[in-house]
């Protein structure tokens, strides 16, 4: 019997060339999607992401479904994977969920955290970015909330991106500082292929002087022109969470 099933799943994203499964290089589902083979009678699946992150980035609570014929339970399925995978993964847990779940249709928002260092830091430079120049935290903020609302991204992700719509709508957008990290913190309906590394990569060039606030606003409202872009190391993004 075809059941589905939805994980909730952690992982490091460092050595991996993002999610998508691609011909070469080891990506996020094809290593599921390979462990998942012995729970599946040896026939191939298809893993559905919330989203789908970019090379080198990182996952606390990515979701994702599966089909799959057997009738092992959600527990057994869970620590079978767990066994299987390499240690940079995680699921977290494994719940059979309705037949017609979509992990990346039905979600409602996604939360992703990005992780400055306010010093050079050798134990966590590779979950975070340290910037190396002075930068006007105000001014990080302004820009912050110039994102809020809905918007047209096209100049603040990849030209490459494949989407019917570059509309996205942002609930939440701030810059908090928490310990030695500046973090900033965007929750939104949805998110353009290196949207969020492109939006802390030119606030940042804002906050060290390159540009003004109302130039980083017309990247908002004038999706055609405006000033260069630039995209924040991948390193220090997190997909933080989903919500349906």
């Amino acid at each position: 019997m075809i059941r589905r099933f939805a994980m909730k799943i952690e992982y490091d994203g460092t050595h991996y060339c993002g999610w998508q499964r691609q011909a070469n290089d080891p990506t996020i589902q094809a290593t599921l999607e390979d462990a998942l083979l012995p729970l599946n009678h040896q026939q191939p699946v298809i893993v559905i992401g919330s989203g789908r992150t970019d090379s080198g980035v990182h996952a606390m609570g990515q979701v994702a479904h599966v089909d799959l014929d057997n009738e092992l339970s959600e527990g057994t399925i869970e620590k079978a994977l767990n066994a299987t995978i390499p240690d940079d993964i995680f699921i977290k847990n494994c719940r059979e969920v309705e037949k017609d779940f979509h992990a990346r249709f039905w979600a409602k928002r996604r939360t992703y955290v990005y992780h400055v260092l306010l010093k050079p830091d050798i134990f966590r430079r590779k979950y975070s970015w340290f910037p190396g120049f002075e930068y006007n935290r105000e001014l990080l903020d302004h820009c912050a909330v110039a994102i809020l609302g809905e918007h047209d991204f096209t100049r603040l992700c990849l030209t490459s991106t494949e989407a019917e719509t570059r509309i996205c709508n942002i609930f939440e957008s701030r810059w908090e500082t928490r310990h030695e990290d500046l973090t900033y913190q965007i929750v939104g309906n949805r998110f353009l292929h290196s949207m969020v590394r492109i939006l802390v990569g030119t606030m940042m060039e804002v906050a060290r002087g390159k540009y003004s606030v109302a130039e980083f606003k017309n990247l908002l409202d004038n999706p055609s022109g405006g000033v260069q872009v630039y995209t924040a190391p991948a390193r220090g993004l997190f997909l933080q969470g989903v919500q349906y």
